[in-house]
């Protein structure tokens, strides 16, 4: 009765994975595959009177999972406080699960995605994350898969409104026990400052001596620190014990490694979401003994691709560079050869 409740209160575009895609082959409507390499498999599993499920198999440390497309994105407009379920199933112990959620506001800028994992094992379990989105948030966009080598099953993605109040009850009786989260790598962002109760004043008569010794002199950063403290006149997020949460910017650096073999077909390599780096390039080294042509491409959705700048060739034992000088959201490499030979692509990235 609880999983029946559960579906009428879905707000996910096909989170339950029944309806298959109309533009691609073997995969479930309103979600795309991300990250992994060429030696990652999504096998999506969809027969009449059966449970579907989408099975991912990594062997890479890269992550690998499924993302919704920007057309099925949850609309978080009407409510702030949101429950995330998720029902995984692993095929070795302590397997780690990722969950990523990308805000987007009214001008459809992303900012950075919160980010939680979970231990799965060997039975299936459910899992959730409760969120609460700020004002200024219209969509967020789910992303969830596994980090590092192994194989994850997928069976049902959940996301509702905690309310009403009788939605909040309801999930207090799920018959399944809830895994707590054990680690949270990053925080994207302050998603609404905390509210700290005002004290209440107390008419009480008070005699005060004391004799007072002071010093007054130079506060310096290394041997003085301040603490601030939120109140519900200054906006300021702040922890239980009055330290303020800020988010720290600095300059990161990105990087995925990818060997394929290239022939006269034309392939590409995997497509990758580049939302969030403002600067990235391809470097590809042919280590064969046949010359061989790259060339990259751009997508808005990762379904509809245009070529970027033109083709370049890569003679063997030599190493180009592309840097794609316009912008989209996903972009992958496409290469082909005159004869079987093996190329390596990285791709490099700062932010």
């Amino acid at each position: 009765m609880n999983k029946n409740l559960l579906g009428m209160f879905n707000h996910l575009n096909n989170g339950n994975f029944r309806e298959m895609s109309r533009t691609q082959s073997d995969f479930p409507e309103a979600w795309l595959q991300m990250g992994g390499n060429n030696q990652t498999s999504w096998n999506f599993k969809n027969v009449p009177q059966e449970r579907p499920f989408l099975e991912i198999k990594n062997s890479t440390a890269l992550r690998a999972g499924i993302i919704q497309t920007n057309q099925a994105s949850l609309d978080v407009r009407k409510d702030e406080d949101w429950q995330i379920l998720m029902v995984f199933q692993s095929a070795m112990l302590e397997l780690q699960a990722y969950l990523r959620i990308y805000p987007i506001r009214p001008n459809g800028e992303v900012s950075m995605p919160w980010e939680f994992s979970f231990s799965v094992g060997l039975k299936e379990e459910q899992f959730k994350q409760v969120i609460s989105v700020a004002p200024e948030i219209e969509f967020l966009r789910i992303e969830t898969g596994i980090l590092g080598p192994g194989d994850l099953t997928i069976y049902k993605l959940i996301a509702y409104p905690l309310i009403p109040n009788h939605m909040k009850r309801h999930v207090k009786k799920a018959k399944v026990e809830i895994q707590p989260i054990k680690h949270i790598q990053t925080i994207g962002e302050i998603i609404k400052p905390i509210r700290l109760a005002m004290p209440i004043p107390l008419n009480i008569p008070v005699t005060v001596q004391a004799k007072v010794d002071s010093n007054t002199r130079d506060l310096t950063p290394t041997r003085d620190r301040v603490q601030i403290f939120g109140s519900s006149q200054a906006p300021l997020a702040t922890s239980s014990c009055g330290r303020a949460q800020v988010e720290i910017f600095g300059h990161g650096f990105y990087e995925s490694l990818e060997d394929v073999e290239a022939n006269q077909t034309l392939a590409s390599t995997t497509t990758r979401d580049v939302s969030a780096l403002p600067r990235f390039s391809f470097a590809v080294y042919n280590f064969g003994i046949h010359l061989a042509h790259v060339q990259a491409a751009l997508s808005p959705d990762g379904l509809h691709w245009k070529q970027e700048g033109r083709e370049l060739e890569v003679g063997p034992g030599n190493l180009v560079i592309i840097t794609p000088e316009n912008f989209l959201r996903y972009t992958r490499l496409s290469y082909g050869a005159e004869d079987f030979t093996t190329l390596r692509i990285w791709v490099q990235a700062q932010n």
